[in-house]
């Protein structure tokens, strides 16, 4: 990691928030990294998000400068991480999953990038594989046309950056945002619950007008998905509903219309990635049985499908947000689509 110092033109205060379910040993790992930065005004804010374990207490005794916020159930990835920015004061909100660990530069290199240019609405992370030394988790998000998103260049070499890069959007997983263009577009979609929640915010940013960039030196190590695990049913529904609430709300018509033969093509390159691909997807499938993941894909596009109303009612109340064309925004999509197979070859969806 680099360890030259980052100059930043000003010190506006940054808001870090944390959202977690329990699993507080690994919680303070990453509460550790998170005051070694070396970025200066912060505050970080802790949100308890309906744990049976004893978090106010752990933070308290440990971590005495963090503010905790409780939640007397689980509101999700997209309703605990509301909850903290809603209560933050910073010109800036940085949010962090609870299973990273950011590195020292972390919060001192989004900040530089995002003070340095005012058309930037988000900064991400080069976040790096814990459970695979020397690769990456992402260094930005793709899409592809049934609003399925994916992590870009997983499982690829860290790239080697001069300077900011464009990406269509940033993980939710350890990321900064504008508090000024929050505040125009609005905070996670809480119906989402988990998963794609950070792409439907991605792309709200997008139409507002905002660019979104990642930048040398503001690594982070992600152990993926220690919350809710690589695989499981409810992660399946999830993201087999919430993807098509991500193209309802966002996608411009031309596109949308392409979104019913893309999930069809999607199915057939899954089914045989299922059948063949990694030993994990073979394992999940054996596990649960295939019966019971068709169930759940299945109750996942039910619940979508009625959904939809309330979904297209949002887009038509964002419509007077937008600031750039649909045709702008097709280029970005074409731009930066991730092909079917590379949406299918992991299995993990961008985010959490």
């Amino acid at each position: 990691m680099d360890n030259h110092p980052v100059k930043i033109p000003s010190s506006p205060l940054v808001s870090v928030v944390v959202a977690s379910f329990n699993q507080k040993d690994i919680l303070c790992r990453c509460l550790e990294s998170v005051f070694q930065q070396e970025y200066r005004p912060i505050e970080v804010i802790v949100v308890d998000n309906g744990s049976s374990e004893v978090i106010l207490d752990t933070v308290a005794a440990g971590f005495p400068d963090c503010r905790v916020l409780r939640n007397e159930v689980n509101l999700g990835f997209a309703g605990g991480y509301n909850r903290g920015i809603q209560d933050a004061a910073g010109d800036y909100v940085a949010i962090l999953n609870n299973d990273a660990i950011a590195s020292p530069q972390w919060l001192s290199s989004l900040v530089a990038a995002a003070e340095r240019d005012d058309s930037i609405g988000s900064v991400g992370s080069i976040i790096l594989d814990g459970n695979r030394p020397g690769f990456l988790d992402s260094c930005g998000v793709g899409i592809s046309f049934d609003g399925m998103s994916r992590q870009a260049k997983k499982g690829r070499v860290p790239p080697v950056l001069s300077g900011p890069k464009e990406v269509l959007l940033v993980s939710g997983c350890a990321c900064l945002f504008r508090m000024q263009a929050l505040r125009v577009i609005g905070l996670f979609d809480e119906d989402f619950f988990a998963y794609c929640e950070d792409t439907d915010l991605g792309l709200r940013l997008r139409w507002a007008g905002w660019r979104a960039v990642v930048v040398p030196g503001c690594e982070v190590i992600h152990y993926y998905s220690m919350t809710t695990g690589k695989f499981s049913l409810d992660k399946l529904f999830w993201v087999e509903r919430n993807h098509v609430w991500v193209a309802v709300k966002n996608f411009p018509l031309v596109v949308l219309f392409l979104f019913p033969l893309v999930t069809i093509l999607r199915y057939f390159v899954q089914l045989y990635a299922g059948m063949h691909g990694s030993e994990e997807l073979r394992e999940f499938r054996k596990k649960k049985g295939l019966s019971a993941i068709i169930a759940t894909v299945v109750r996942a596009y039910i619940a979508a499908f009625e959904g939809i109303p309330r979904m297209m009612s949002k887009r038509r109340s964002f419509t007077a947000k937008r600031r750039i064309s649909s045709n702008k925004m097709m280029k970005l999509l074409m731009t930066f689509r991730l092909p079917l197979l590379e949406i299918v070859k992991e299995g993990e969806h961008a985010g959490n």
